[in-house]
């Protein structure tokens, strides 16, 4: 049986505190977190951090180490680029189905 890495109950509680956090809120230091959860190794928690810093969630801060939440509001809201993505599909779509039809009718 598999076991699950220290850092992704770790992360899981980070991702819930982003969510609930405003942009450039700190979120726990690496002391904070080793007491919270009862892990003894700094990889640990960097771990934790890496996937939201891959996701853009968090940033690293050089002085003092903490991280923190990223503005989250750049750029077009979700539902508004994932329906701009849908509109777009749909669009491809029509011009392939009419693409085959046309094709159909010539052979």
């Amino acid at each position: 049986m598999a076991r699950t890495p220290l850092h992704e109950p770790i992360t899981a509680f980070l991702r819930q505190e982003v969510n609930r956090s405003n942009p450039g809120d700190l979120l726990p230091t690496i002391a904070e977190l080793t007491a919270m959860f009862n892990v003894g190794g700094v990889q640990t928690i960097r771990n934790a951090y890496a996937p939201l810093i891959d996701e853009g969630l968090v940033e690293r801060l050089d002085a003092p180490r903490r991280w923190a939440v990223v503005d989250r509001g750049q750029g077009p809201a979700p539902e508004e680029d994932f329906q701009a993505r849908l509109n777009e599909v749909e669009e491809m779509l029509s011009r392939a189905a009419e693409i085959v039809r046309s094709l159909r009718r010539a052979c």
